[in-house]
């Protein structure tokens, strides 16, 4: 065994491994107490790794920041496993894909909204490449650039979710960009709820006013436009228009309806609403209405008397006979329509309108009148941006319940179904036939008290 020493310090050579070793005294008082031998806690390879050492203990007894060896060994052992710890924990928190994938296989959501929210996730906040070629999408390739489901949902930042927001194909697929962008809040929400995270990320200013603006464009039909639309339809399918523009019923409700569900004898005549068309994974059924999980699982319209007589003839012409019979059936097998083949003769009785208003524009143009605006706006109105949808009509109806009942939102969502009023009042809209009857009602006002 050798050993070196220097002005401070010492190193020797341990046998017979040959390593190096090395020590040093600290502490004490000269002349009164002895110092403290310290010595490093494993061996070097080398004479200058030991010297090397020594030097580092130096410079933290000179720093004034010196503790014993062994106490920062003790330390550095209890900082990696705090941090093994949470490296581990990081390991188990859930990503945005498993948490989001939990989250609407939940079983309080309908079949057609979990099949819908599996789709919304899985090719817009996930970017998984699209299996086929349908709903603008390009087959093998994704819809967005940059997904989120590898990130933890503790690490999700706002940075990110507006780099997410950003590489949507909003301009292209506005809808399902929006729905997808309330999905992942709803998803962060439920985290926030498990109090896996603190604050909810999902705060894009843009998306949230577009959000609004998008509930409030689609306008209601007039009803002489609805009527024409009615008219426009298959015959056997007519009635289902007057029902969700008068009535202000959803497409599934609609569709759902059967003989037993009209009272029309009564006074006044009802239709009891406790069924809606359910579409999830390509299987067709009825089931409750979409507001049964909250408390709402049935709803008593009056029928208003214009509706009644074509009400009688549809249910004696097109209603199959049973008093379980559906109003509105496929001829193949007597089950209930698709949503898809009501939505393909409502969107082709709604250009068929346009159309003929065309034609007839057309005639008086010939006939040396000016076109009208009215016209124009109502033909844009049920085929631009892919044509009007079902949906307005219950738009339409709601809209026009709300007028005539003097504003009374609790009528308008008892009518709808709606769990509560800031729902109901989601569905007015204020168009230009509704403001031009305000302003000639103000102009009127105007001229009566100027004019005494």
């Amino acid at each position: 065994m050798t050993e070196s020493k220097r002005s401070w310090g010492k190193v020797r050579q341990v046998q017979p491994s040959g390593r190096y070793q090395a020590s040093y005294i600290h502490g004490g008082v000269w002349g009164v107490t002895k110092g403290v031998r310290f010595t490093a806690l494993s061996t070097f390879d080398t004479r200058g790794d030991a010297w090397a050492w020594l030097g580092r203990e130096r410079e933290l007894i000179e720093r004034g920041t010196w503790t014993p060896p062994f106490e920062r060994y003790q330390q550095f052992e209890e900082e990696r496993a705090e941090a093994e710890r949470a490296r581990r924990a990081a390991e188990a928190m859930p990503t945005v894909e498993s948490y989001g994938r939990q989250y609407v296989d939940r079983d309080d959501l309908a079949g057609a909204s979990r099949e819908r929210y599996k789709q919304i996730l899985k090719y817009y906040i996930l970017g998984e490449p699209a299996t086929s070629n349908r709903r603008g999408m390009t087959k093998g390739k994704p819809v967005i650039t940059y997904g989120l489901g590898d990130i933890r949902i503790t690490e999700l930042t706002r940075a990110e979710v507006r780099a997410w927001w950003q590489s949507l194909p909003v301009k292209t697929r506005e809808s399902s960009c929006r729905q997808a962008y309330d999905l992942l809040r709803a998803i962060m929400n439920a985290a926030l709820e498990d109090e896996l995270i603190d604050v909810n990320p999902v705060k894009v200013k843009a998306a949230a006013q577009a959000q609004v603006s998008r509930e409030r464009n689609l306008p209601p039909l007039s009803i002489p436009v609805l009527y024409l639309v009615a008219d426009a339809m298959p015959e056997r399918l007519r009635l289902g228009v007057l029902l969700g523009g008068v009535l202000g019923m959803r497409s599934g409700e609609v569709r759902a309806l059967q003989r037993r569900d009209f009272q029309l004898s009564a006074n006044p005549p009802t239709v009891t609403v406790s069924r809606s068309v359910k579409e999830a994974e390509g299987k067709l059924e009825i089931g409750p209405v979409k507001t049964a999980r909250r408390g709402i699982a049935t709803r008593t319209l009056v029928i208003p008397a214009v509706l009644v007589d074509a009400i009688r003839a549809h249910l004696r012409e097109h209603t199959q006979i049973r008093r379980s019979g559906l109003l509105f059936w496929r001829a193949s097998d007597g089950g209930p329509v698709r949503s898809a083949a009501w939505l393909k003769a409502f969107k082709r009785a709604c250009n068929q309108v346009a159309t003929d208003l065309e034609a007839e524009e057309a005639m008086q143009i010939a006939a040396g009148e000016p076109e009208t605006d009215e016209s124009q706006r109502v033909r844009e109105l049920l085929t631009d941006h892919g044509g009007y949808i079902f949906h307005g009509t219950r738009v339409t109806g709601l809209t026009w319940s709300y007028r005539l009942s003097g504003g009374n939102l609790k009528a308008v969502q008892a009518i709808g179904g709606h769990t509560s009023s800031k729902t109901a009042l989601r569905y007015q809209r204020a168009d230009v036939d509704y403001l031009a009857a305000i302003a000639e009602s103000l102009s009127a006002m105007t001229e009566n008290g100027a004019n005494p």
